[in-house]
């Protein structure tokens, strides 16, 4: 069963730790695949879920609009 899932909030309540949380939890019950979505500018997402950033859609825009894509 497919589900989608969204956090939001003020700044500094636990957004990103919650849902790294839960990420973490789907995974380790089996419940694959996750997609987590991280739209902050800030973001920060990936230390959370131990995983390195290969590119940002930041860096893919930026490409698109000088055309090197």
């Amino acid at each position: 069963m497919a589900f989608s899932l969204a956090l939001a909030g003020k700044g500094g309540t636990g957004k990103t730790t919650l849902a790294g949380l839960l990420v973490k939890y789907l995974l380790k019950h089996g419940k694959t695949p996750v997609l987590a979505v991280d739209a902050d500018s800030n973001s920060n997402f990936n230390e959370v879920l131990g995983v390195t950033i290969a590119d940002t859609l930041g860096n893919a825009r930026e490409s698109m609009k000088k055309g090197n894509v």
